[in-house]
């Protein structure tokens, strides 16, 4: 049976073990790498060209190179910007972040802790290693600006859109214009989730994007 490459990008704050427990549930042919970018040790690159892409939150702005060759992208509680359009929410969201980068040159292992609280991570999740605070705050920085060149999807590969009913950091509605933009994409809430869904609900995320992908490869 041909092996399938899975890369996996893990989103701001996390690292490449918010996704060790996929390994629990992908099928043996599924040859699951995942990228580091380096918060709490050394960064890990990922050179294998995937068929399926993985990304959380803003994970999918990081994997350009990767998703060129995708024919199944999987957004995990992502976003085209992490703005609004709305501008007075706009100029909230800004607010929050602003005030993160702020408080993550005073005391980032704080910051890391409540947010992961906000982002419903479970409490035994932890970073070990000493925390890259110009890392963080470079990636916090990219999150605060970057909009997602849609070009970056190829045009042929399909999008499976996953997001949490009760995501705090990432509200729904991002999810829903992610949708209304890509035309080959499906969208599903997964209820009384929230932001960590790729620690939170492996299982479920998982027989969603096995069903799309053996959707996509009927015989």
């Amino acid at each position: 049976m041909a092996v399938v490459d899975v890369v996996a990008q893990h989103g701001w704050g996390f690292g490449a073990w918010c996704w060790d427990r996929w390994r629990d549930v992908l099928p043996s042919n599924f040859a699951l790498h995942c990228p580091d970018r380096g918060y709490f040790g050394p960064a890990v690159a990922v050179a294998a060209r995937p068929r399926i892409v993985l990304a959380h939150s803003l994970g999918l702005h990081l994997l350009s190179p990767q998703l060129c060759a995708a024919e199944l992208v999987v957004v995990i509680s992502g976003f085209r910007s992490f703005h609004s359009a709305c501008a007075r929410q706009a100029r909230r969201s800004r607010r929050t972040v602003e005030q993160m980068l702020a408080r993550l040159e005073r005391e980032p292992a704080a910051l890391l802790t409540d947010f992961y609280a906000r982002c419903g991570a479970p409490s035994d999740n932890c970073w070990s290693g000493t925390i890259d605070a110009d890392g963080l705050h470079r990636d916090l920085q990219l999150l605060q600006e970057s909009v997602l060149e849609l070009s970056a999807i190829p045009a042929a590969a399909q999008v499976l859109i996953l997001h949490g009913s009760r995501d705090r950091v990432v509200p729904v509605e991002r999810a829903e214009e992610l949708r209304a933009l890509l035309p080959n994409s499906a969208l599903a809430i997964v209820a009384e989730a929230g932001h960590a869904l790729p620690l939170t609900h492996v299982r479920a995320c998982w027989e969603q994007v096995e069903r799309a992908w053996r959707g996509m490869h009927s015989v």
